[in-house]
């Protein structure tokens, strides 16, 4: 990942990234950033880059042409088009969502503005997307830059060392992460819960799970009604469940996979709510037996999203009778993806990301 930063303050920027984890993920080559002076792009002889507001008011503002040149300049030392991000509070508030997002790409410009922000005209021109990192006002940009480019470089290949550090913590699944605890046993009176100590993995994992949810209930009550619970259904040969287990795993820490070719599973059923997300994985030749009431026939849904992925073949016939089954059973469609049966891995993790960004989509219109 490489990132431009275009800023008045470039030693801000260069301090902050050479140090900790990201000042190793530069000098190990997985990433790049490089902090543009805007001040070198003007036309000015004193390097001056502001300038008074048409309609009065207080304070300066930063010329529209220093900053589509510095913009340009990058461009074309890159030799490619790029994402450019204006930080700035009216702006979407940045979440893990989008950092993923941004993540995906190979690089970014970031803008930082300064005084009373930047002349609008060339915002139109060259800002692809407009970020905030909250709702309250700083002297700049660059705090906001580095706050971005250190969430996502955590998505890099290689930045890390512990691969599951960038995908299994906080506000995977839109829960807070669980308490943690390290040596000695016992200090100040207060005792390592006896089930970290047990050495049972299960029981573990379980205890974490309810601690997340106690905790984001407790401190954000607001993230804790975005939570959802990731079920995923599926049927046919070992590929597709491959499939299934791979998707469940990109979306959820927590999630459960069902194996439907188990009658045994198919005969107890479920009731899922409004904080469930049930994914069908299913194969795309049809089964002998067609799906619907007799796979699904003791499951049941109250809002329930669900996302229908059809694994191999060509496209099915029975998907929209399928759909329209769940449909009439309380659940609602979120989406449908096919997929190759040899399927990478890069291309779950789009999907993943896809469904994050759709219930994202609808939390924000609620």
């Amino acid at each position: 990942m490489n990132y431009y930063v275009l800023t008045l303050f470039p030693e801000m920027i260069q301090q902050a990234a050479g140090a900790s984890i990201l000042g190793r993920a530069a000098k190990n080559g997985f990433i790049t950033v490089e902090a543009v002076n805007i001040r070198d792009f003007s036309a000015n002889k004193h390097m001056r880059v502001d300038d008074y507001p048409y309609g009065g008011g207080a304070g300066m503002v930063m010329e529209a042409e220093p900053v589509y040149r510095a913009v340009r300049a990058v461009e074309e030392k890159a030799g490619r088009t790029m994402r450019v991000v204006y930080l700035t509070p009216q702006g979407r508030v940045l979440n893990q969502t989008m950092v993923e997002e941004f993540a995906r790409e190979e690089a970014l410009v970031l803008l930082c503005g300064h005084y009373e922000g930047i002349d609008e005209r060339v915002l139109e021109e060259v800002v692809t997307d407009y970020v905030s990192i909250g709702d309250y006002v700083l002297t700049g940009g660059e705090l906001g830059a580095m706050v971005m480019i250190d969430a996502i470089s955590r998505f890099v290949p290689g930045v890390l060392s512990n691969e599951e550090s960038s995908q299994f913590e906080s506000l995977q699944d839109n829960l807070l992460e669980y308490p943690h605890y390290t040596r000695p046993e016992i200090w100040h009176d207060r005792q390592v819960p006896p089930v970290l100590l047990s050495g049972d993995h299960k029981k573990i994992e379980e205890w974490r799970h309810q601690k997340s949810l106690e905790r984001t209930k407790s401190r954000r009550p607001d993230l804790f009604r975005r939570s959802y619970r990731v079920s995923c259904i599926w049927h046919g040969d070992e590929r597709t469940g491959g499939v299934a287990e791979l998707l469940t795993e990109k979306l959820s820490r927590y999630g459960k996979v069902l194996n439907f070719n188990r009658r045994k599973l198919r005969s107890q059923g479920g009731l899922f709510g409004q904080q469930d997300l049930v994914i069908f994985v299913v194969p795309g030749q049809p089964p002998e037996q067609p799906p619907g009431d007799g796979l699904y026939q003791r499951l049941a849904g109250k809002d329930t999203l669900f996302v229908l992925l059809t694994v191999g073949g060509e496209e099915r016939r029975a998907d929209e009778e399928e759909r329209l089954q769940l449909e009439r059973k309380g659940f609602s469609e979120l989406a449908v993806f096919e997929v190759p049966a040899d399927v990478p891995e890069e291309k779950i993790e789009r999907i993943a990301l896809e469904i994050r960004k759709k219930i994202l989509a609808i939390q924000i219109d609620m």
